[in-house]
């Protein structure tokens, strides 16, 4: 008889042991599950309905809401729902601070349990809910270290009773959605940060380069004018023919301006191939040999989109310098890639200057180097009577864009 009890008891102990490890085995691939619904995206809004749409599917709930906080901290804003055929999502598009539990939700970053049918004091049930035959929620926080992003509820239409273990897990889900969501954050504003400075930089460049040019078409109107009342027609036939050929000048350079913001983009699976197209318009606009030189292994050149807009503007700036300044007759590009380098070079065979004496106001050379800067590159200038060198080494560690 003792024995008959002992394998009773033994078969009951086994059969809660592989219950629970069932049990935890459920939860983890829940986690798994929603953990890869989380994966970046480049469009926020279907992230933001990807992650809602496993936490509905892995909580089993009629309806399933994600709102996010607003900077003041007196708002949710609904991002994204989850609903079946048979269920209308009710849950209003904004919902305030002072709503319900809310404050305390976001003052303890506990879950708040809501019983439609029996429910607490200060909970506000909507009337929908009644109608939808709902009849249990959980608020979850989403929180990202102790910081609280917004919440995600869950919808039920039965009453669902919560024990500590299980509300334990919504937090668990609550804050892998939160490091999710400000993961993305941070990575939208770096974008727009990024934007500003390029735009800062892109007026820069014009003022720097078109605004000289602009400049002299002023004076030569003036110049004109003068030489018209002087009543001497030479002159003004000499000074018109300057003109034109000055404002061919102008819109030759404008027109290579705007295909140097073009190409990156358009070439963003092959920086070499965006380099030839620019030197060979380059050459074609103004009739300057260009010879270009890679050097690299038979491995694929693989660069990320930021390093090859940099590169490729830093390009354009020595092209346009040696245009406007040097006067030469040749130049040579070089891409070479070391073993811990990438290097390009861009040298002329004309008139040098001394780039210590370059004017402060002048905006060039400063945003070359600060374009280097950006991909943890070094720009090196040497110039001189054999014309100028400009060379810009970047680690290969940066050429993919993954680190910093």
């Amino acid at each position: 008889m003792d024995d008959i009890r002992n394998a009773a008891e033994l078969l009951s102990q086994n059969t809660r042991e592989e219950a629970g490890s069932l049990h935890w085995r459920y939860r983890c691939e829940g986690l798994t599950r929603i953990c890869e619904a989380t994966a970046w995206s480049a469009e926020p809004g279907l992230a933001y309905q990807r992650m809602i749409d496993a936490v509905a599917d892995v909580l089993h709930c009629a309806q399933a809401h994600l709102h996010l906080i607003t900077v003041g901290g007196d708002r949710f804003v609904k991002l994204a729902y989850h609903a079946s055929e048979q269920q209308q999502a009710f849950h209003e598009s904004v919902l305030l601070a002072t709503t319900g539990r809310t404050q305390w939700m976001m003052r303890t970053h506990n879950p708040i349990v809501m019983d439609y049918e029996h429910p607490n004091c200060e909970d506000e049930i909507p009337p929908e809910a009644f109608e939808s035959g709902l009849k249990s929620a959980v608020s979850i926080p989403l929180l990202a270290g102790d910081e609280l992003l917004g919440m995600c509820s869950i919808v039920y239409e039965t009453s669902v009773e919560w024990s500590e273990d299980g509300l334990a897990y919504l937090l668990q889900i609550g804050r892998v959605l939160g490091v999710a969501i400000q993961r993305m954050q941070i990575t939208k504003k770096a974008g727009e940060l990024q934007v500003l400075d390029e735009r800062k930089r892109l007026s820069s460049e014009i003022h720097d380069n078109i605004s000289q040019l602009v400049g002299s078409l002023s004076l030569s109107v003036a110049a004109i004018l003068a030489s018209y009342e002087a009543g001497d027609e030479d002159a003004v036939r000499a000074d018109l023919e300057r003109l034109e050929a000055l404002s061919s000048k102008v819109m030759h350079m404008l027109r290579d301006e705007m295909l140097s913001l073009r190409i990156p983009l358009e070439h963003t699976d092959g920086f070499i191939t965006g380099v030839e197209d620019c030197l060979a318009h380059f050459e074609a606009n103004w009739g300057i040999p260009v010879d270009f030189h890679m050097k690299a292994s038979n491995k694929p050149l693989i660069i990320s989109l930021q390093t090859s807009l940099q590169l490729t503007r830093i390009l354009n700036e020595c092209l346009s310098n040696t245009l406007r300044h040097a006067e030469a007759t040749r130049i040579v590009v070089t891409v070479e890639k070391s073993t811990r380098f990438l290097t390009m070079t861009v040298e002329d065979n004309g008139r040098g200057f001394d780039p210590s004496a370059v004017p402060s106001e002048r905006l060039g050379l400063k945003i070359m180097h600060e374009r280097a800067a950006v991909v943890d590159g070094k720009l090196t200038i040497i110039s001189g009577l054999n014309g100028t060198t400009v060379c810009i080494d970047i680690p290969l560690d940066r050429l993919d864009g993954m680190r910093g």
